[in-house]
C-alpha cells in the first residue's frame, strides 16, 4: 500500500470572503493567488488544491515507474 500527501501553502484571512466550497474555504488563500478557495472558481480550486496535488504523485507513480 502507497500513501500520497499533498500540501498547499496559504494564509488564513479575516473576515471570511466567497460563499463557494465547504469549511475553512472562505478563510484560505493559496499563496499567489488573490482570492480564497471560497471565491475562486470549483475547477480552478480543484486544480491547485492538496488532493490535486497528492492525486497527480499518485498518477506519476502509476504511470511514471522508476528506471530500473
Amino acid at each position: 500500500v502507497e500513501t500520497f500527501e499533498g500540501q498547499v501553502a496559504g494564509e488564513i484571512v479575516w473576515p471570511p470572503r466567497g460563499e463557494r466550497g465547504f469549511g475553512y474555504d472562505p478563510i484560505f488563500q493559496a499563496i499567489g493567488h488573490k482570492q480564497t478557495f471560497g471565491e475562486i472558481d470549483p475547477d480552478d480550486k480543484h486544480a491547485i488544491s492538496h488532493r490535486a496535488v497528492a492525486f497527480r504523485k499518485m498518477l506519476d507513480a502509476c504511470f511514471d515507474p522508476p528506471d530500473g
